[in-house]
């Protein structure tokens, strides 16, 4: 694997609460928030729970909603605080219920007991999200309550990201059909269709404060391998996409295997995701424009047992978290410049 010239960079495994992490989001601080598996042997019947991760402190479980025993960690924002979803127990039945967690790790549910899940929440402590009634639609949440920011035209949206501005990222069907559009959602424009990169369907799923918009895009018809015919991807895929106003979709590439998903971008443009390798292997990538795709794993320092395979949320000193295999284990990694690290101390 080549190795760019680039300043080398520390990698840290968040730990665990017993099974799998996965880290889904980090703020400026460097505190991640996500998600892990209680146990090992068993990880659906042992549970799962949101998790926050600080330098100094470690993992600490950000606990449940009463009559739940999980918990998703999805969004953390600079005050620390956490929005997710929980698993809660109604009338025999198991639904998700939208929560907010404080710097205390105080859980509230936001959605008032409706079915519902957070997945951002910003600086101004707005949250987005999706709730159920019964169609699946988009919401924001402010101190005011919920509201159903509408659709494309279809029946189903959700929203994956939102920015300082109350500007939210996320899919909906434009028709009664299951063709599915990534939008930008604001107060004064309303939800805006993005488009796509010359295929059918696209989905937004991360948006920075200069209400530039990251997902993933068709671009066409996929062709599956076929050795014998010497056939190979990549022609055309499912691509990871940069929108920004008035330029509209750019494709961000992939790293061989001809498909790649980006899930969020920092405030200097700096995005992240996963994409496929000629050999059919997921990785993580860190994508910058001076730089382009770049495979997460040539960043790593030599012999630190660790293969990324997904890159989930990026803060502007390029400290970045996700999911990969340290020494064969699934862990939440946060992977930064060196002197990030040393600034924190």
């Amino acid at each position: 694997m080549i190795r760019p010239p680039w300043p080398p960079n520390v990698i840290v495994d968040l730990g665990s609460l017993g099974g799998e992490s996965r880290g889904l989001a980090i703020n400026a601080a460097g505190i991640v928030s996500g998600t892990s598996f209680l146990s090992t042997t068993d990880p659906h019947s042992g549970g799962v729970r949101a998790f926050r991760y600080a330098d100094g402190v470690g993992m600490i479980d950000v606990g449940v909603l009463p009559k739940s025993n999980m918990s998703f960690g999805n969004g953390i924002n600079n005050g620390g605080l956490i929005v997710g979803a929980c698993l809660v127990n109604v009338n025999g039945d198991t639904e998700p219920h939208a929560f907010l967690a404080s710097d205390a790790l105080v859980l509230s549910d936001i959605a008032g007991g409706g079915t519902s899940i957070a997945n951002d929440i910003n600086d101004q402590g707005q949250v987005t999200g999706q709730f159920w009634n019964p169609d699946e639609h988009a919401f924001l949440w402010t101190s005011d309550g919920m509201r159903d920011i509408g659709t494309l035209g279809g029946k189903y949206c959700a929203a994956w990201s939102i920015n300082d501005s109350g500007q939210i990222a996320g899919e909906s069907h434009i028709d009664a059909g299951q063709t599915i559009r990534a939008f930008r959602f604001s107060e004064a424009e309303g939800m805006i269709n993005l488009g796509t990169l010359g295929g059918t369907n696209s989905q937004a799923t991360g948006i920075n404060n200069s209400g530039q918009v990251v997902g993933e895009s068709d671009t066409g018809p996929i062709l599956r391998s076929n050795v014998r015919l010497r056939v190979f991807p990549p022609l055309f895929g499912t691509h990871a996409f940069l929108w920004t106003e008035g330029v509209g979709m750019t494709d961000l590439g992939h790293l061989g295997g001809g498909t790649s998903h980006a899930t969020a971008i920092s405030n200097n443009g700096v995005v992240v995701g996963w994409s496929t390798l000629l050999n059919g292997a997921f990785h993580a990538f860190r994508w910058t424009k001076a730089d382009g795709m770049i495979d997460l794993n040539t960043l790593l320092p030599l012999n630190s047992g660790w293969v990324l395979t997904e890159a989930y949320g990026v803060n502007d000193k390029s400290q970045i978290t996700g999911f990969g295999l340290h020494n064969g284990l699934g862990r939440a990694f946060r992977l930064g410049p060196l002197e990030i690290v040393n600034t924190l101390g």
